[in-house]
């Protein structure tokens, strides 16, 4: 195991306790799939070129695309995409199995990642240039 490879679990872990504190703040409970997903997830292994630090930054997406100096591609801030899964597995009663997701949009592949750790039935991600 390396030295990235064990920050980078000791930043994740980290951010999800952040994640799931905020989200107390807000009056919200962070559901137990969605929390496993945000600590399953490499975060890392969707922002190329970011640090580690950056990229299990809670509060801030981060670009992954350029054309020039304009961010055309970015993965959405944590804190986003915890409280968007929460939303759906709140809205699904917790029950994930079976379902037939999609997920449409330029950062498609790091929220796939979440929806995968969550055994949907069928996910379909449909990626913008």
């Amino acid at each position: 195991m390396s030295v990235d490879t064990v920050d980078a679990g000791i930043l994740r872990a980290a951010m999800v306790e952040r994640l799931v504190a905020d989200q107390a703040g807000k009056g919200l409970a962070m559901p137990p799939l969605v929390a496993a997903a945000m600590r399953a997830v490499p975060r890392h292994l969707f922002t190329p070129g970011a640090d580690l630090e950056l990229a299990y930054r809670a509060d801030q997406a981060v670009v992954t695309k350029r054309i020039g100096d304009e961010a055309v591609s970015s993965v959405s801030a944590s804190w986003l995409i915890a409280e968007m899964l929460g939303q759906a597995v709140d809205a699904l009663d917790g029950d994930l199995a079976g379902r037939h997701v999609l997920e449409i949009g330029s950062g498609v592949r790091h929220e796939v990642a979440h929806l995968q750790v969550g055994a949907v039935g069928r996910l379909t991600g449909v990626s913008l240039p």
